[in-house]
């Protein structure tokens, strides 16, 4: 599936024949959704880290990223990872060190510099848990329909807070999405390339269920490391057959939490 807009993915599974290349369709649906309906009407449209002072404030990000890549016009799936820019320095400095050469693209009618990574795993700098959300939407014919965090509305403003009324587990969740009638997740991440921090944060976005599975792990993860974390992100190639004998392959995102920031970057300085 081609992404709807740069530094967003699907990266869900996709019947394949042979190489890994597909990503779930994202079905829009208009359905009415089976959780507590707002009380307003539904119309609404809705490798070496260098030491820096990690921003904590919100910021504008340096860039989107996303993995796949272009090939004869179209965004096909595969297990390196792309990172988009407006900014030419920052495409530069990206280029610089991960060993490669920035490419202008348009984008959703936007000139962006793209750099493409050949590899599967970006090492990163995650500063805090608040910087991996998810949220879970669904459209109908007038436009977003149900907007929540999976306990409370985050929109419209006039419900935002009250309970939304979707099921408490992910799985739940996604038996619901599946028949139709319930909202999908939207995970991002802001994060920071371990090996160029300074040049600001940049934003991956996943409707993919299984990354959406293991936000609050991960999390949990990061929290214990009490600061900014070292992490790696990763895009894992997933293989298995159907029982009428189907290949099956399709690509996820994951997050690994390695060390402390700090002390990460205090050892690799040293060394």
């Amino acid at each position: 599936m081609h992404n709807p807009a740069p530094g967003f993915s699907a990266a869900a599974a996709s019947p394949t024949g042979g190489e890994c290349s597909g990503r779930r369709q994202r079905h829009h649906t208009a359905a009415t959704h089976d959780c507590t309906q707002p009380r307003t009407a539904r119309r609404q449209q809705l490798g070496t880290p260098r030491t820096c002072s990690l921003s904590r404030a919100s910021e504008p990000v340096a860039g989107d990223c996303d993995f796949g890549r272009v090939v004869d016009g179209k965004m096909l799936t595969r297990p390196v990872w792309r990172l988009l820019t407006v900014s030419p320095h920052v495409a530069e400095s990206i280029a610089s060190v991960l060993g490669t050469e920035p490419r202008r693209r348009l984008a959703n009618g936007l000139g962006r510099f793209e750099v493409v990574a050949e590899k599967a795993n970006l090492r990163v700098v995650i500063e805090n848990p608040g910087r991996l959300t998810t949220q879970m939407k669904l459209w109908d014919s007038r436009g977003l329909a149900h907007h929540c965090d999976g306990r409370a509305f985050l929109s419209p403003e006039a419900d935002a807070g009250h309970p939304c009324g979707c099921p408490p587990t992910m799985a739940e969740r996604r038996a619901r999405a599946r028949a139709g009638w319930g909202p999908q997740p939207i995970t991002t991440l802001l994060f920071r390339l371990a090996e160029c921090p300074d040049i600001g944060s940049f934003r991956f976005r996943s409707s993919s269920w299984r990354f959406a599975e293991a936000v609050e792990r991960i999390r949990t993860q990061l929290a214990a490391v009490g600061d900014a974390a070292l992490c790696e992100l990763a895009i894992q190639s997933v293989e298995f057959t159907t029982q009428n004998g189907r290949r099956v392959c399709y690509h996820k995102p994951a997050v690994n939490v390695l060390d402390p920031w700090a002390s990460s970057a205090a050892l690799s300085l040293a060394a």
